[in-house]
């Protein structure tokens, strides 16, 4: 054998082993993989493709790849796409054993252009996509957890009228809750009968000191010189009248709990310097006595003025200003938070139905009248208005007559919100009760409003045989 014939069979020789690599290597790759020709049929099948389809190369190689559909083997076929686009193609796979598998076909192409294989790369993703669905799963329970908690935390809030419906006030609970947890000033504005001492109430009860004193004061329903004596307590023989052993002061009392001071605007100038002593240096001087003594005590102020603009007019001291307003919370008036308005009636009527042994039920067109009325006195007027139509309502269905003279005109009308035609029936539907008070008839308001009774009957939305 010549030099030239040992080379070529040298390298014959090493050809024959690269392919065995090859084939070895494409054999136990991990990954599927399947060959095909440019009609589809099929080539080569390793184990990692056996063992993704659960079918044998055996049964594979040799068929078209339109039998492996047709047989519910795999679903879809791609080889075919592959070759028919000449692109890539990317999908998923379903097996016949359920089986997810992630698959990409290359096609191979010739110097003419044509395809003569088609490469099938092939992964199974059942586990990943069981895992996905696993923690998708997960991530529901802990919503719906999350969800249930913050239901039973705003539950749980629920109380003296707390109705935490509405944005704004879920919000105003949540910054009160965190409020509670420490022992900084809170200053509370909004409108009178907003619901203030029910938010100071809510932080105490949240709060470290929730078993001390809760102590509540009017500065705007004293006078001056009492005012004073309530609040810091005076020395034996302070002043003619006093008693003879003295007095302990409210601040005093509420230590190690809360002390609630409500309409501070309305405490006179030299008072607000006292009340700034025990804010700065936690010590309080009793009227008529020389002694420092200390109080813990957390304070709570509450007013319906604007503090900044009495500032600005030197009616309120700016530096009692900034230590009251170290948390500010402002309590919205209930026009700003209608969906309060009719969880609020609810929980009334059922506290005085139980209050005073009673069974009413107040009828819907009484509460779309609720709903729409401006509420000036905010949640201290509903509440009256509320006891007020179950102890006056002589039956047990509360309707648009016992409404007659309870609600203020000037306060009635449309709400104002929702879109021109929600407005509009709104103002129509009031226009139709208010006719049929005057007229006590649907036939009565259809001759007065010059429409039919039949529509009467449809706005009002009142049953025939009432009619």
């Amino acid at each position: 054998m010549s030099k030239q014939q040992r080379d070529i069979a040298q390298e014959l020789q090493q050809v024959r082993q690269t392919c065995r690599d090859f084939e070895d290597i494409l054999r136990n790759s991990f990954d599927g993989i399947f060959v095909a020709d440019g009609d589809g049929m099929t080539l080569f099948v390793n184990e990692g493709c056996e063992r993704n389809y659960g079918v044998k190369a055996s049964q594979l190689i040799g068929q078209h790849v339109s039998e492996f559909e047709r047989k519910g083997w795999i679903r879809p076929v791609i080889a075919g796409k592959v070759a028919q686009s000449k692109r890539r193609i990317s999908t998923t796979q379903q097996t016949h054993e359920g089986k997810t598998i992630m698959v990409t076909g290359i096609p191979l192409l010739d110097e003419q252009g044509r395809v003569r294989r088609v490469i099938i790369n092939s992964r199974d993703m059942t586990e990943l996509v069981n895992l996905q669905q696993v923690l998708a799963q997960a991530k529901e329970n802990l919503q719906r957890v999350d969800s249930e908690i913050a239901a039973l935390r705003n539950q749980a809030l629920k109380f003296d009228g707390v109705v935490l419906q509405s944005p704004a006030m879920q919000r105003l609970a949540e910054l009160a809750v965190r409020v509670a947890k420490v022992n900084s000033t809170v200053l509370l504005t909004g409108e009178s009968g907003v619901g203030k001492e029910v938010v100071t109430r809510l932080i105490h009860t949240e709060s470290p000191r929730a078993k001390g004193p809760f102590i509540k004061i009017n500065c705007g329903a004293l006078p001056r010189e009492l005012l004073e004596t309530e609040l810091f307590g005076y020395e034996p023989g302070a002043f003619t009248g006093a008693q003879r052993q003295g007095k302990h002061g409210l601040i005093e009392l509420a230590a190690e709990g809360t002390l609630f001071l409500d309409e501070i605007g309305e405490m006179a100038p030299d008072l607000q310097v006292k009340l700034l002593t025990v804010l700065q240096d936690r010590v309080v001087t009793r009227v008529g006595g020389t002694r420092a003594l200390p109080v813990d005590v957390r304070v709570i102020a509450a007013t319906n003025r604007d503090l900044k603009e009495m500032v600005a007019q030197r009616s309120f001291r700016s530096d009692l200003y900034y230590r009251l307003n170290v948390v500010p919370i402002h309590v919205p008036p209930l026009a700003e938070r209608r969906e309060d308005i009719l969880p609020l009636i609810h929980h009334f009527s059922a506290e005085f139905c139980r209050q005073y042994a009673l069974e009413r039920r107040i009828s819907e067109r009484v509460l779309r009248r609720l709903h729409d009325y401006r509420w000036p006195g905010n949640v201290r007027e509903l509440r009256n208005v509320v006891e007020r139509l179950v102890v006056t309502s002589p039956q047990p269905l509360i309707g648009l007559q016992d409404l007659d003279g309870v609600l203020s005109a000037d306060a009635e009308g449309i709400s104002g919100r929702g879109s021109l035609r929600e407005q509009l029936e709104r103002f129509e539907s009031g226009l139709l009760e208010e006719a049929m008070r005057a007229h006590g008839s649907t036939r009565g308001v259809a001759k007065a409003l010059g429409i039919s009774q039949s529509s009467v009957v449809r706005k009002l939305r009142i049953p025939r045989s009432a009619a």
